[in-house]
């Protein structure tokens, strides 16, 4: 969604990156939501990856989360409503500071973070998000995952991989993402996805999920790199990415789809490469 947001000329902004497009461009938001949907997308992430009220408040739009967060899941909830087929919503929460690579050691005090978290997961339920997807990147999902527990609703968790210069899986941060696993996965989730990599890391870091999880995973990776405030594209033809994904459902992936980057052309290639889902009861 950000990304796109992007490439379509909406301005990103250096605190908050495409969470003020909720405010000042909410045509633009929807239209991405419809043409994702057209492309064959079975789940739309809401445009509140960026939108938690510290990253609002950086911004100097604080008074405005509410606004924010509640538009950016209406957009979302008009382009499943026009669908004609079911659609799930989710609602990101992210990392405290969105667009740095998070190292925990900067966090506020552990309770600071479960309020701001506990805040935005209300909200986004009671604005009617489906599923809570939380894109933390590190260990502040032990302040997420209850925050989005209390919900209700179904909670995924997101994990972001890549490979080091030894080749080797790492998280952003440099430590090793198959140690650091077991306490990113806690207790568990509804289902955890190896989310904003490159697309050499997926296939390990989905062997490592496998290796302390035994529940629903799956990928939606990124084309390009981050230099705030703007994502920097980089070609990644859509039969590469569904060739990709061919090989992570062979190997037990459920979910796969696409993260910063990948246009409406990466999930029609999907949806052409494996078909639409059969209605429950049709053989």
């Amino acid at each position: 969604m950000g990304s796109e947001l992007e490439a379509r000329g909406v301005p990103m902004d250096h605190e908050a990156w495409c969470g003020l497009a909720n405010l000042e461009a909410q045509a633009v938001v929807r239209a991405i939501h419809d043409d994702y949907v057209a492309a064959g997308a079975d789940v739309i992430i809401a445009n509140t990856f960026p939108t938690n009220r510290p990253a609002l408040e950086a911004a100097g739009y604080g008074d405005r989360f509410e606004e924010a967060n509640r538009a950016a899941v209406a957009a979302a909830l008009a382009a499943r409503d026009a669908a004609g087929r079911p659609v799930t919503v989710a609602g990101s929460m992210s990392i405290w500071g969105p667009h740095e690579e998070a190292r925990i050691e900067d966090a506020p005090p552990p309770a600071d973070v479960l309020d701001v978290y506990r805040e935005q997961a209300r909200l986004l339920a009671d604005a009617g998000v489906d599923v809570i997807v939380l894109e933390m990147f590190d260990t502040r999902w032990a302040a997420a995952r209850p925050a989005a527990r209390e919900t209700g609703l179904p909670v995924w968790l997101g994990v972001w991989g890549r490979l080091g210069d030894d080749g080797g899986l790492e998280t952003p941060g440099g430590r090793s993402l198959d140690e650091d696993l077991p306490e990113l996965i806690g207790d568990g989730a509804d289902a955890v996805l190896v989310m904003h990599s490159p697309l050499d890391a997926v296939a390990p870091a989905l062997e490592a999920v496998a290796r302390h999880w035994d529940g629903p995973r799956g990928a939606y990776p990124h084309a390009g790199h981050f230099e705030r405030p703007s994502w920097v594209f980089k070609d990644v033809a859509p039969s590469v990415l569904a060739d990709e994904a061919e090989a992570w459902v062979r190997d037990g992936a459920t979910f796969v789809g696409g993260c910063c980057g990948t246009r409406p052309e990466h999930i029609r290639a999907l949806r052409e490469r494996f078909g639409a889902p059969q209605p429950a009861g049709d053989g």
